[in-house]
């Protein structure tokens, strides 16, 4: 073990670590009481009734089909004509439901798109991007009184991002990925722990979740501190680490290992009613990003993908998750999802990050390891908080980049919770905007300024800078 009694000071080199999004579109789901039909249109897929009533959707250029009743359709799921039609198309009449139960659904979807848009076609959601991790001046600028409606937040959601320590960890002048980089205390407890990503870089926090200005009698120090990086058994400890600002803690290992040449995907979207506006668009676009990226990466890179879906309590399911598999199997599974239910604003986010992250098989060694979270609402945060923080802690520690892509519907409150789960795990944020026309309005982030994109362009750039 190599211990070095003063920080090396050289600039920061930060690269973003972005996130991912595909999309094919919706279609009934099997398990479901009640089936949701779709209409061709930017967002018209109506939940319908499992008597073929697919409920009255505004937008479409295509034909909006009815209600399948194919859950325990109540015996013939009504093959009369669907009340679900489009602007300029009829609806289909709702397909016969077979069994013994009854199969009735809402039959009231928004279908409030535009009806201008085809949504088998990639490339139309628009999208920025920003990495706070890279503004960080700006980002703690936030919480000083800037904007008064950020001033609150690390108080809402506990947690509060000013003590960060940002590491690049070197080799012969080459970054060292995968490595296992912990801060430890003055007992040398954890107090906390990641890995560092393709460009050698981490991200560390003390007192994450302790209001640093409260007066807090266990707050620790610098000096309180130390840094210990370690890699193919070589280990090295930097004493008194220099907190963010103009420099990073560089550290040189003697030896290194290189991780495994695997890229791990994780999709966790929300498909509750209110992202009816979006959720064919967005499945179109994920599913082109999975399919581009595993045509234009390294034929040796192993590509596995987790596309997983939440809703809310009381909803057909609160989590419905899938193992990590390959890209083919994963964009099957991302186009058989279609939305509904959700009823109030928060949804079960927390319950789903925190599926993520624990009930999966992550790559315990992995040149890449990004999760896109895919959300419109916040969760519940009378019962979130403790779920959330230990879902960033263990995120940091198996070194998984939390990358949440903000849809139509987002508050500041909800922006705010994203960029902390990104900032706390070397991600970065993406939201939808309003350039395509498509879907309800999009908030304007509290960002400087940003590039808007196509969302699937954005989407591979970003999959390709994390390796």
């Amino acid at each position: 073990m190599t211990r070095i009694s003063a920080p090396c000071r050289t600039p920061l080199f930060v690269f973003a670590c972005l996130p991912l999004l595909a999309n094919t579109a919706c279609s009934a789901e099997g398990d479901d009481a009640a089936e949701y039909g779709t209409a061709s249109a930017d967002s018209a897929a109506t939940e319908g009734g499992g008597d073929g009533d697919g409920g009255d959707g505004d937008g479409g250029d295509g034909d909006g089909d009815g209600g399948d009743s194919d859950g325990d359709g109540g015996g013939s799921g009504g093959s009369g004509d669907s009340g679900g039609t489009s602007d300029s198309g009829s609806g289909d009449g709702g397909t016969s439901g077979s069994g013994d139960g009854d199969g009735d659904g809402d039959g009231d979807g928004d279908g409030d798109g535009d009806g201008d848009g085809d949504i088998t076609e990639p490339g139309q959601l628009t999208a920025g991007e920003w990495r706070d991790l890279e503004h960080w001046t700006f980002w703690r600028s936030l919480f000083d009184g800037v904007d008064a409606a950020w001033t609150s937040m690390e108080d809402e959601w506990g947690i509060y991002t000013a003590g960060r320590y940002p590491v690049m960890v070197v080799t012969d002048n080459l970054p060292v990925a995968d490595a296992d980089v912990v801060l430890r205390g003055p007992a040398n407890e954890i107090v906390w722990r990641a890995r560092t990503d393709a460009h050698g870089e981490a991200e560390l926090f003390a007192n994450l979740f302790t209001n640093q200005l409260g007066g807090v009698d266990t707050m620790l120090g610098d000096e309180d501190l130390q840094i210990e990086v370690t890699s193919a058994g070589s280990t090295v400890v930097l004493e008194n680490p220099i907190p963010a600002g103009t420099d990073a803690n560089i550290i040189t290992l003697d030896d290194a290992a290189s991780p495994n040449n695997i890229l791990d995907l994780m999709f966790v979207i929300d498909t509750t009613g209110s992202m009816g506006d979006e959720l064919n668009y967005l499945q179109t676009e994920l599913a082109d990003v999975i399919s581009q990226v595993h045509a234009e990466t390294d034929p040796s890179l192993l590509i596995r993908v987790s596309v997983n879906f939440y809703r809310d309590q009381g909803d057909a399911y609160v989590v419905r998750d899938f193992p990590f598999t390959d890209p083919s199997t994963a964009m099957a599974q991302l186009s058989a999802q279609s939305y509904g239910g959700g009823g109030d604003f928060p949804e079960a986010l927390d319950l789903a990050l925190s599926n993520g992250v624990f009930d999966h098989e992550w790559s315990p060694s992995a040149a890449s390891r990004l999760l896109f979270l895919v959300a419109d609402a916040p969760p519940h945060i009378e019962e979130a908080v403790p779920t959330l923080h230990e879902a960033v802690v263990a995120a940091a520690q198996r070194g998984i980049r939390i990358i949440p892509v903000a849809a139509s519907g987002v508050d500041k409150s909800t922006e705010f919770l994203m960029r902390m789960t990104d900032v706390s795990t070397g991600g970065t944020y993406i939201f939808l905007t309003n350039d395509s026309g498509i879907g309800g309005s999009h908030i304007e982030p509290t960002t400087g300024p940003f590039q808007v994109e196509p969302l699937n362009e954005l989407l591979i750039r970003v999959i390709k800078q994390s390796l």
